[in-house]
């Protein structure tokens, strides 16, 4: 049976998705989620190459930001209350995220956001990763080094799945499906049918 667009397009998503989530079940340090936000991220940037090359870039840049963000806090660098600093932290984060917007790498604010969001989900949902030490380390503690890398791997699944989604398209046609009878045969078929029962 030929596969339309319609189903290679769910089936290889379905396919891509249901790998990355067995995978990312063995990695210890990367995160499933963030892994989809990527995913989502180029998904709606393009879906090409430019997509990829801004998303990919500008996710990195989020989690950047949202690093500083936490060595500022984390570090008590600004007078004040952990609540007062990290607002004012923030806010200028996200001032520099939309001024720089203007320069073509860094123009895609959205997955600036997203990278700057999931830097700090996983800062939220893993305490002991919003200290000086974890924040400065070389493990994948580090929201620098593991979000970034699983941004990006959901960069590359966005890559992925609508090539998957062309091979199963392209394997369906090169395999057409057997046991059709002679009105669901191309015209030809059914000639050539006629054809040898009158030669008999």
């Amino acid at each position: 049976m030929k596969l339309s667009p319609t189903m290679s397009g769910p089936l290889s998503a379905a396919i891509v998705a249901g790998a990355t989530v067995a995978v990312f079940s063995q990695l210890s340090g990367l995160w499933v989620w963030a892994a989809f936000i990527g995913w989502a991220s180029y998904d709606q940037s393009g879906e090409n190459r430019r997509a990829f090359v801004t998303s990919s870039t500008c996710m990195v840049f989020g989690v950047i930001m949202a690093w500083l963000v936490a060595l500022t806090v984390a570090a008590g660098a600004l007078p004040g209350g952990s609540v007062t600093v990290s607002s004012l932290a923030a806010a200028l984060a996200s001032f520099l995220i939309v001024w720089v917007s203007r320069y073509g790498a860094l123009s895609n604010v959205p997955a600036t956001f997203y990278g700057f969001a999931s830097a700090f989900a996983f800062l939220l949902l893993s305490p002991a990763a919003f200290t000086m030490e974890a924040l400065t380390s070389g493990s994948l503690h580090n929201v620098l080094l593991c979000v970034p890398v699983s941004l990006l791997i959901g960069s590359g699944l966005g890559v992925v799945q609508p090539r998957l989604s062309q091979l199963l398209e392209r394997r369906s046609a090169n395999h057409p499906q057997t046991g059709t009878s002679a009105a669901d045969q191309p015209p030809a078929a059914a000639r050539s049918r006629v054809r040898a029962r009158l030669a008999r």
